[in-house]
């Protein structure tokens, strides 16, 4: 019995092909093929193993491996330093801006009438004229006898047209129409803490919406200058290993997503409006009658927008460590 267990076992074994075939999944269908092209391409390959192990160089993975390379590179601190300046200097940049429309009135041109005396004036130069043709009339009535009498009752006809003449009065119109141009005020980021006594009343004595966007923007705009401070703290003076390092600049850029939350969430509080205080719709003709999402874009200027884009860039960065 145990002599046919064997011979039954062994009939069941594979073969070293057939093994090699089913662990290969097909790729190798039939006999393998030996995985270097020469004995030199093999010899290559052993000499560089053996470099590495005589290195010590045991943990690269491959030549290229990206696991070896600094988290933070030289370019990504480039890039994140020049979005820290841009976000200082957008403070001396142009934030908030307002207008008044100017209504210039042209100069009222007199209309130019001429009433009946200078009617009857060109009356009585018309006449001088009649009587100069009367003098020619008179010495053709000498050369010509017969024609008197026709030249008498044409002289009549004119006279007689001229003394009746109506009275009339020529008017001339002009229409003139209104010049409207804007005279713009703009005030900086960090003149925005100097005009808290004066526009800052205003904003702060309407709605509630506009006294909490008011003190967003006050926020964003302390922002500009901490958040900066802070990033360069954390490419430059922190200390440790490149990992540790990496780690710490990487939740410090973070914080930088602040700026663009602020500005969303004064975007969206906006859509419900807000109210002036007493005196402030007066102030500019771009401030309307109420606050509202068309005074939010209408009132900010491009300073802000370099502010958001120097942020989200250095927010951004913080992803890729």
């Amino acid at each position: 019995m145990a002599e046919e267990e064997k011979k039954v076992s062994s009939a069941k074994r594979i073969s070293d092909k057939e093994r090699f075939r089913y662990i290969g999944f097909d790729v190798f269908p039939g006999r393998i093929k030996n995985l270097f092209k020469s004995d030199a391409e093999k010899d290559k390959l052993v000499d560089r193993v053996r470099q590495k192990r005589t290195n010590r160089d045991l943990g690269a993975l491959r030549d290229d491996c990206t696991l070896l390379e600094e988290r933070v590179s030289l370019s990504d601190r480039v890039v994140l330093t020049v979005a820290c300046l841009f976000m200082v200097a957008a403070l001396f940049f142009p934030w908030y801006s307002a207008y008044n429309e100017i209504v210039e009135e042209p100069a009222e041109e007199a209309a130019v009438v001429a009433d009946s005396g200078a009617v009857e004036d060109s009356l009585l130069t018309d006449s001088v004229a009649v009587a100069a043709l009367q003098g020619e009339t008179e010495a053709i009535v000498d050369a010509t006898t017969e024609a008197e009498g026709d030249v008498a009752a044409e002289q009549e006809v004119v006279e007689g047209d001229y003394s009746e003449a109506p009275k009339e009065e020529i008017i001339h119109g002009y229409v003139a129409k209104k010049k409207i141009h804007k005279e713009y005020s703009r005030l900086t980021g960090l003149g925005s803490f100097a005009s808290l006594g004066s526009a800052g009343s205003h904003v702060f004595s309407s709605g509630f919406v506009l006294i909490l966007t008011g003190l967003m923007f006050l926020v964003l705009t302390l922002s500009c200058l901490l958040l900066p401070a802070y990033t360069l703290y954390g490419l430059f003076g922190i200390k440790g290993n490149s990992d540790q390092k990496a780690l710490k600049l990487k939740s410090i850029l973070k914080l930088n997503w602040l700026p663009l939350l602020l500005f969303v969430a004064a975007l969206i509080i906006s859509f419900v409006g807000a109210d002036y205080g007493p005196g402030t719709s007066s102030l500019y003709t771009s401030l309307g009658d109420s606050y509202g999402i068309g005074v939010f874009f209408g009132s900010l200027s491009w300073g802000v927008f370099i502010t958001l884009a120097a942020s989200i860039m250095l927010a951004a960065k913080g992803l890729e460590i």
